[in-house]
Protein backbone atom coordinates (compact mmCIF):
# COMPACT_ATOMS: atom_id res chain seq x y z
CA UNK A 1 0.00 0.00 0.00
CA UNK A 2 1.86 2.91 -1.37
CA UNK A 3 0.27 6.28 0.33
CA UNK A 4 3.01 9.27 0.11
CA UNK A 5 2.27 12.41 1.90
CA UNK A 6 2.87 15.51 -0.10
CA UNK A 7 6.26 15.53 0.93
CA UNK A 8 7.20 12.46 -0.12
CA UNK A 9 7.55 10.94 3.27
CA UNK A 10 6.17 8.34 5.09
CA UNK A 11 5.04 8.69 9.00
CA UNK A 12 5.47 4.87 9.26
CA UNK A 13 6.41 2.15 7.46
CA UNK A 14 6.27 -1.76 7.66
CA UNK A 15 8.22 -3.42 4.92
CA UNK A 16 8.02 -7.04 4.83
CA UNK A 17 7.32 -7.69 8.38
CA UNK A 18 6.69 -10.68 10.14
CA UNK A 19 6.43 -11.81 13.83
CA UNK A 20 5.94 -15.52 15.76
CA UNK A 21 6.37 -15.88 19.17
CA UNK A 22 7.39 -19.86 18.38
CA UNK A 23 9.56 -20.07 15.92
CA UNK A 24 6.61 -21.67 13.89
CA UNK A 25 3.35 -19.55 13.72
CA UNK A 26 3.05 -16.48 12.21
CA UNK A 27 0.71 -13.98 14.28
CA UNK A 28 2.00 -10.79 11.88
CA UNK A 29 2.09 -12.55 7.86
CA UNK A 30 4.52 -10.38 5.38
CA UNK A 31 2.99 -6.83 6.42
CA UNK A 32 3.50 -3.82 4.57
CA UNK A 33 1.87 -0.56 5.64
CA UNK A 34 2.92 3.37 4.66
CA UNK A 35 1.55 5.77 7.22
CA UNK A 36 1.75 9.46 5.66
CA UNK A 37 1.90 11.81 8.13
CA UNK A 38 -1.61 13.13 9.16
CA UNK A 39 -3.07 10.26 8.20
CA UNK A 40 -5.66 8.57 10.38
CA UNK A 41 -5.43 4.78 10.06
CA UNK A 42 -8.02 2.64 11.98
CA UNK A 43 -6.98 -1.77 12.52
CA UNK A 44 -9.81 -3.61 12.47
CA UNK A 45 -9.92 -7.28 13.25
CA UNK A 46 -10.41 -10.27 15.49
CA UNK A 47 -8.97 -10.75 18.95
CA UNK A 48 -5.61 -13.15 18.19
CA UNK A 49 -5.59 -11.69 14.39
CA UNK A 50 -2.13 -8.92 15.38
CA UNK A 51 -3.42 -5.52 15.79
CA UNK A 52 -1.29 -4.86 19.28
CA UNK A 53 1.75 -7.22 17.91
CA UNK A 54 1.83 -4.53 14.84
CA UNK A 55 1.47 -2.28 17.52
CA UNK A 56 4.27 -3.80 20.07
CA UNK A 57 6.67 -3.66 17.19
CA UNK A 58 6.06 -0.28 16.45
CA UNK A 59 6.69 0.85 19.94
CA UNK A 60 9.50 -1.44 20.25
CA UNK A 61 7.61 -3.56 23.09
CA UNK A 62 8.11 -6.37 20.63
CA UNK A 63 10.76 -7.07 17.97
CA UNK A 64 9.92 -8.01 14.57
CA UNK A 65 11.00 -11.78 13.68
CA UNK A 66 11.52 -10.35 10.16
CA UNK A 67 11.38 -7.12 7.91
CA UNK A 68 11.85 -3.25 8.47
CA UNK A 69 9.92 -0.92 10.10
CA UNK A 70 10.73 2.51 9.42
CA UNK A 71 9.98 6.30 11.77
CA UNK A 72 10.19 9.22 9.65
CA UNK A 73 11.93 7.28 6.52
CA UNK A 74 14.71 5.86 9.43
CA UNK A 75 14.70 2.31 10.55
CA UNK A 76 14.04 1.93 14.39
CA UNK A 77 14.02 -2.00 14.57
CA UNK A 78 17.43 -1.70 16.47
CA UNK A 79 15.98 1.59 18.53
CA UNK A 80 15.34 1.14 22.09
CA UNK A 81 11.36 2.24 22.68
CA UNK A 82 12.69 5.16 24.75
CA UNK A 83 14.20 6.90 22.10
CA UNK A 84 11.45 6.09 19.80
CA UNK A 85 9.29 8.61 21.05
CA UNK A 86 6.08 6.50 20.95
CA UNK A 87 3.30 6.80 23.43
CA UNK A 88 1.05 3.41 23.35
CA UNK A 89 -1.79 2.98 25.97
CA UNK A 90 -2.32 -0.70 26.73
CA UNK A 91 -5.39 -2.26 26.51
CA UNK A 92 -7.92 -3.53 29.18
CA UNK A 93 -11.14 -5.44 28.25
CA UNK A 94 -13.00 -4.21 31.00
CA UNK A 95 -12.62 -0.88 32.39
CA UNK A 96 -15.34 -1.60 34.94
CA UNK A 97 -15.45 -5.63 35.66
CA UNK A 98 -18.19 -5.53 37.72
CA UNK A 99 -20.50 -4.09 35.17
CA UNK A 100 -21.73 -6.23 32.15
CA UNK A 101 -21.36 -5.23 28.33
CA UNK A 102 -24.90 -3.65 28.14
CA UNK A 103 -24.33 -1.82 31.12
CA UNK A 104 -20.90 0.08 30.71
CA UNK A 105 -21.62 2.04 28.12
CA UNK A 106 -24.37 3.58 30.27
CA UNK A 107 -21.57 4.86 32.66
CA UNK A 108 -22.30 8.77 33.08
CA UNK A 109 -19.34 10.56 31.30
CA UNK A 110 -17.73 13.22 33.07
CA UNK A 111 -19.59 16.40 32.86
CA UNK A 112 -21.08 19.63 34.39
CA UNK A 113 -22.63 18.56 37.66
CA UNK A 114 -25.32 19.41 39.92
CA UNK A 115 -24.49 20.44 43.51
CA UNK A 116 -24.55 17.31 44.74
CA UNK A 117 -21.52 16.04 42.45
CA UNK A 118 -23.90 14.15 39.81
CA UNK A 119 -23.24 14.48 36.56
CA UNK A 120 -26.67 15.62 34.42
CA UNK A 121 -25.37 13.33 31.80
CA UNK A 122 -28.04 10.27 31.93
CA UNK A 123 -26.55 6.95 29.76
CA UNK A 124 -27.92 4.89 26.75
CA UNK A 125 -31.13 2.54 27.85
CA UNK A 126 -29.19 0.31 25.16
CA UNK A 127 -27.09 -0.74 22.38
CA UNK A 128 -28.72 -1.63 19.31
CA UNK A 129 -27.73 -5.17 18.83
CA UNK A 130 -24.56 -5.84 15.31
CA UNK A 131 -23.54 -2.57 16.64
CA UNK A 132 -22.22 0.70 18.67
CA UNK A 133 -25.28 2.70 17.75
CA UNK A 134 -26.71 4.40 20.79
CA UNK A 135 -30.38 3.87 21.23
CA UNK A 136 -32.68 5.71 23.66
Amino acid sequence: MANKAANGKHMVRFTGVQKSYDGETLVVKDLNLDIAEGEFLTMLGPSGSGKTTCLMMLAGFEPATHGEIFLNDQPINNVAPHKRGIGMVFQNYALFPHIDGGGEPGVPSPGPQDGQGRSGRAGPERLEPGGARLVR
